[in-house]
């Protein structure tokens, strides 16, 4: 049974966190692959996280397989140190494949929350099958959180290795994660593989940190913490306008890997600064360093640049400006960058798609279960007569749910 809730007040308290220039859509064609229609499995389990979303009070919601579910377990004592304080909850069911999580979510587990942050890793239980349908029933759950849960970010981990050497199945996973790397979007979906902390130098998988060669023991959950536990609290901040690129790695020179850390929470035009004088560097390695952070920071604002013109060309100019005001903020430090994405953000807010981009913004941010209430079906209907010609309009009349 779903909690009643007065609209009013959600209209009013919503806020501008929609996903924007993410392209996830719901996935629901009875004739796509398995990993993608939902499927239902462990009723009680399921009724016990109903419990914990109508309760409330979850900042972050850990979602998954055995792996996760596990944190009860051999994971316990870690949890209790490094995550339950952080207001989390544990959403793992032994067993589960993709299509047991998409059920789940449209069975209301997130009616009643809207996490700061969603841990998911989940596929494995799906290996035996192709790896871009596995990367399908991610993608469906990805876009299943957004719909639910629109305030919430995710943090999606590469699927573990497993086996204690590589093998087809090791390379499966390999191949999933690969594939749904690029479901990083650097603002809502943030993707972290951190499978390579769990092997050795060959490549093995070994017995003191997953005995069965899948589910980690005590000290791989201790691994797995300290592996996620800096992103998870830098991606449960409150400021939805952090736009910053991500390293693959520590630069192996301190004062770069420092910059790196820096620029990675938000300061990225002081950061882009102090790194090119560190181009210039007469120590090769450390400008040598300094200019493939560059290169990686040069790279994600090309991309989102990209972005910032195809969400205007497509009409979705409130998410188009959302993005450049992120930039001004990301880009405090270096005035003539900031200012740039400053004037294009004065610009788009002139544009009356702006406006309609913003009403439809709240909108969106309604909790799944507000949607089944006739009283919000007439405020989309509202909506879509005001703005008929936007690309809001038909976005909108999804967002009521039956």
């Amino acid at each position: 049974m779903h909690r009643t809730c007065s609209l009013a007040p959600l209209i009013i308290l919503a806020v501008t966190l929609a996903c924007a220039g993410l392209d996830c859509p719901r996935l629901d064609a009875a004739d796509g692959p398995p990993t993608t229609i939902p499927a239902e499995k462990n009723p009680e389990r399921h009724q016990e996280f109903l419990a914990v979303a109508k309760a409330g009070g979850v900042d972050l919601l850990f979602l998954g397989d055995s792996i996760t579910d596990g944190w009860r377990g051999s994971g316990l004592a870690v949890w209790n140190s490094a995550f339950a304080p952080l207001k989390a909850a544990n959403f793992g069911i032994s067993g589960d494949g993709t299509q047991h999580v998409i059920w789940r979510l449209r069975h209301g587990e997130l009616d009643g929350i809207q996490p700061k942050l969603v841990v998911l890793m989940i596929g494995t239980n799906n290996a035996g099958g192709p790896a871009a349908d596995i990367a399908l029933g991610i993608k469906a759950i990805l876009a299943d959180i957004r719909e639910f849960s629109p305030k919430s970010r995710v943090l999606l981990l590469g699927i573990f290795p497993r086996s204690e050497r590589p093998d087809a199945l090791r390379a499966k996973v390999a191949d999933v994660n690969k594939l749904i790397e690029p479901f990083d979007d650097g603002r809502k979906v943030f993707y972290l593989d951190i499978g390579a902390k769990f092997l050795t130098a060959d490549q093995t998988l070994t017995k003191d940190i997953m005995p069965d060669g899948l589910h980690p023991n005590a000290a791989g959950y201790q691994i797995w913490a300290d592996a996620i536990l800096p992103t998870v609290k830098h991606l449960m901040l409150d400021d939805p306008t952090l736009l910053a690129p991500t390293f693959r790695a520590p630069s192996s020179s301190p004062r770069v890997a420092k910059l790196q850390a820096s620029i990675a929470t938000g300061k990225v035009g002081a950061g882009v600064k102090a790194l090119e004088k560190l181009a210039e560097d007469k120590d090769g390695a450390t400008a040598r360093s300094a200019s493939a952070a560059l290169a990686t920071v040069a790279a994600w604002k090309d991309g989102l640049d990209t972005e910032i013109g195809s969400l205007r060309a497509e009409g979705d100019v409130f998410a188009a400006a959302e993005l450049a005001g992120g930039m001004v903020t990301s880009y405090t430090g270096s005035e003539s960058v900031a200012k740039g994405y400053h004037d294009l953000l004065l610009e788009m807010k002139k544009d009356p798609a702006f406006a309609a981009g913003s009403e439809y913004d709240k909108l969106e941010a309604m909790p799944a279960e507000a949607r089944k209430d006739p009283r919000f079906a007439k405020l989309v209907d509202a909506f879509v007569k005001k703005y008929p010609t936007t690309v809001y309009a038909g976005r909108a009349k999804g967002l009521v749910r039956r």
